[in-house]
């Protein structure tokens, strides 16, 4: 429950969930302009994601508040 109340962890996940669906419909779609940009996007969406829940596990969020 701890881990929901950091927003990197939320935040990463949200983007990390966003880019693997758009790069799921980025090789189900048909139209050529839509998976460039579908697959693009949900690599960018995906990376951020993952950096920020990486960032989320090194240090807790309690921590910095009594810094």
């Amino acid at each position: 429950m701890n881990k929901l109340l950091d927003l990197r962890f939320v935040i990463g996940a949200f983007f990390l969930i966003v880019g693997l669906l758009l790069l799921v419909y980025s090789f189900a779609s048909k139209a050529a302009d839509a998976q460039e940009v579908n697959r693009w996007c949900g690599i960018v969406f995906a990376l951020f994601g993952g950096l920020m829940v990486f960032f989320s596990f090194g240090k807790d969020a309690g921590d910095e508040l009594l810094d």
